[in-house]
């Protein structure tokens, strides 16, 4: 069966767009967040937080699409999965609003502490930095876990060469187990999400190139 090359286009560039939506968008957020005094300088820095949570909403929309658009991709081959795959990416989407949620009840509580750090403002500043860090680390690890099975899938159809898709297998699999480390107090999530990062900037790449392969049914057998 033969994959338009707009469909595949058009997954390689939301794949993209997640990437930096997400990656602009934690960068504008953790520019206000990294000094001491955070609490008493967010609500000046209200825009550049504000069109920073805008950004990690936009990358919850994104990853539903693309879940959507692998629908019908891997439902002639396995409807399981396909069915899977889009539970998984509303699941981490679902998860990852709540943790721009806690993101914006900061921006609340810096605008109504009008410059005071009492302890008890503190503690919840903690508390809501805690639910979005929790929230974004169970969201990698419903991510991660979801995609294994869409990444073997895609390796067993053929639809893409052998190597990326078991690279993404491997990436996701470490994605998730990093993710377990954070929540344990590991700090070596970031190492562990650097080859499923790369995967999809990968895949993004090939889809947007040259698309899924051409597979006859007796190839896919």
């Amino acid at each position: 069966m033969n994959t338009h090359r707009l469909h595949s286009r058009s997954l390689g560039t939301l794949f993209l767009l997640a990437f930096f939506a997400y990656g602009i968008g934690t960068a504008l957020v953790t520019s206000v967040l990294k000094a001491p005094e955070h609490l008493a300088v967010v609500a000046g820095q209200r825009a550049p937080f504000v069109a920073g949570a805008l950004l990690l909403l936009l990358n919850s929309i994104i990853v539903v699409g693309i879940g959507v658009l692998f629908f019908p991709i891997l439902r002639q081959r396995s409807p399981s999965i396909a069915v899977a795959y889009v539970c998984t990416r509303v699941m981490e989407a679902l998860t990852l609003i709540i943790g721009v949620v806690f993101l914006l009840c900061i921006l609340q509580l810096g605008e109504s502490a009008q410059g005071q750090t009492t302890p008890e403002l503190m503690t919840l500043l903690k508390l809501f930095s805690k639910g979005n860090f929790w929230a974004y680390q169970l969201a990698m690890i419903i991510l991660g876990i979801g995609s294994v099975a869409f990444c073997l899938s895609l390796y067993q159809s053929r639809l893409l060469p052998s190597w990326l898709s078991l690279m993404g297998a491997v990436g996701y699999g470490l994605l998730s187990l990093g993710a377990v480390f954070e929540l344990f107090g590991l700090p070596w999530g970031i190492l562990f999400s650097g080859p499923g990062g790369l995967f999809e900037l990968l895949l993004a790449g090939w889809l947007i190139a040259k698309g899924f392969r051409t597979v006859t049914p007796s190839v896919v057998a």
